[in-house]
């Protein structure tokens, strides 16, 4: 039986997964820089959810599962609440790679707590 913390996660990850598709146009013009150069937060992404899902591992069972998923869908929306207002590149690309690391430990918690 899922409980309330697992439907929260499902539902701020998924709002929070397209946010960089639909928004890197825009954030093109804000940082003033070319598609190649922005193509870098897809490589972010992936290494900052692959990096959530190994510390997952490595956490979940030293923790209350509960406040593990509490912990990370509030940084989770927090930093997809930030994301936008980051006037820089590597400000914006640390503050993805956060969002994606909290995203990789909230799916390989979920994971974990449906077996």
């Amino acid at each position: 039986m899922a409980s309330i913390e697992q439907f929260c996660a499902y539902d701020v990850q998924g709002l929070c997964t397209p946010l960089v598709g639909t928004t890197i146009v825009h954030m093109e013009r804000l940082f003033n820089s070319d598609t190649a150069t922005m193509s870098w937060s897809f490589t972010l992404l992936s290494l900052g959810y692959f990096s959530g899902a190994v510390s997952c591992g490595f956490v979940f069972d030293r923790v209350n599962h509960e406040l593990q998923l509490i912990i990370a869908n509030f940084i989770e929306a927090v930093m997809a609440i930030m994301t936008p207002f980051f006037t820089t590149l590597p400000l914006y690309n640390a503050a993805l790679f956060i969002l994606a690391n909290t995203m990789g430990f909230i799916d390989a918690s979920k994971v974990w707590l449906s077996s």
